[in-house]
């Protein structure tokens, strides 16, 4: 997959007869390593939005900000300049997107067939004229449009604005939500022919709010991502998520948290943060939200690209698994289970499998799930769930 980034905030310059938006973008993959090369040019949409009030209430309206021909992406490009003129209106967000809809990846139903490749817009807040230039953050949106219910329901993920690899949606993360929207609302007639069934039933849940921590989150779309589909089922009771990351990301998580409040309601309580380094947890030591439940479901998403860190890593999952034992639920003893999500990147990290098995882990069910890409040979994620041998 490619994403479209800002190289810098937007800025708003004041004019004589109207404001303009100068914009420099770049069009990448998830780590920023190579810029999208396609094989034909690719248009651009501008698209900003202003608040009016209509029937009593404040709606976003959008407007076109390019006039005559479209922006357009073509191969070689390292960044691409706009200075566009902005309406009268005060415009409050921005959005970029390819000009085509077959291309955009707007809503999970988009990413899970994975049968093309597919380019994420970047939004971001517009200053005022004279104010400067916007904070240096940006989001993604992703529409959760599998199923029959929450078409127009979105997940709001905030990242930095930039290039950097820190603090931003990787491929993994995005392909593993749309699976999990597919898992959580299909159709029960529909279920059968769906990967990952033991998954599938864990999700579902005991009769008990399920107890879910992530490792390594990141922005926090893996857990995010599955609190927001948990809430849309029409059954069950609602997780308790706790993510869990160096203390550096917690910033970023917490934002993105606060971005689900008006879709979660109620359950805003369930999900949570928690700052947890792997060698703590190696040794069993964990804080005081991580202690205060056993783990019913471990996930972790991308985690397993540094080698250095796997050793740490498996042990805190093998020490979870102990912690939760403590614990007795209605079905027995709690069994931690682990959902691993990856896209592979260098054969070194297939050491983690070793290690997971050397540690009495087993895999009990995975799937690869394509990645296609538009100007290259197409990647895949694998995903696993591992339980305890007996």
């Amino acid at each position: 997959m490619h994403y479209i980034r800002f190289c810098r905030p937007p800025e708003v310059q004041a004019g004589r007869s109207h404001a303009t938006v100068k914009i420099v973008l770049t069009i990448t993959t998830d780590l920023s390593d190579s810029f999208l090369s396609p094989r034909t040019p690719i248009q651009l949409a501008v698209i900003g939005a202003y608040t009016e009030r209509r029937d009593g209430k404040d709606q976003l309206v959008p407007v076109n900000l390019t006039q005559g021909s479209p922006p357009t992406w073509r191969a070689g490009m390292r960044v691409l300049k706009l200075d566009l003129p902005l309406p009268p209106q005060p415009i409050e967000t921005i959005q970029i997107r390819p000009l085509s809809r077959q291309l955009t990846a707007m809503g999970t139903d988009d990413v899970l067939p994975g049968n093309r490749g597919l380019i994420m817009a970047v939004y971001a807040d517009m200053p005022r004229p004279g104010d400067g230039r916007a904070p240096s953050v940006c989001f993604r949106s992703l529409r959760l449009s599998t199923g029959d219910v929450a078409a127009g329901q979105t997940l709001q993920i905030e990242e930095e604005l930039g290039e950097s690899i820190a603090r931003h949606i990787w491929d993994s993360g995005i392909v593993v939500v749309s699976l999990l929207a597919d898992l959580c609302l299909c159709n029960t007639d529909e279920a059968g022919t769906k990967p990952l069934p033991m998954l599938r039933n864990i999700l579902q849940g005991p009769d008990r709010p399920l107890n879910i921590l992530e490792l390594g989150c990141g922005v926090g779309v893996m857990g995010i991502g599955l609190a927001r589909t948990m809430s849309l089922r029409r059954a069950g009771q609602r997780p308790h998520i706790l993510m869990t990351d160096l203390p550096e990301a917690e910033q970023k998580a917490r934002a993105n948290i606060a971005r689900q409040a008006d879709h979660l309601g109620d359950a805003s309580a369930s999900l949570d943060f928690e700052p947890l380094d792997w060698e703590d947890g190696a040794n069993g030591t964990f804080g005081e939200k991580a202690s205060s439940r056993p783990v019913d479901l471990a996930v972790l998403c991308d985690c397993t690209y540094n080698t250095d860190t796997l050793p740490p890593l498996v042990k805190t999952l093998s020490a979870l698994h102990r912690h939760s034992e403590l614990f007795s639920a209605p079905e027995g003893p709690v069994e931690t289970k682990v959902l691993v999500a990856t896209k592979p990147r260098h054969t070194s990290e297939r050491a983690f499998f070793d290690l997971m098995s050397d540690d009495g882990w087993v895999i009990r069910e995975q799937t690869v799930l394509p990645l296609p890409l538009l100007d290259a040979e197409g990647q895949t994620v694998e995903m696993y769930l591992f339980g305890k041998e007996k």
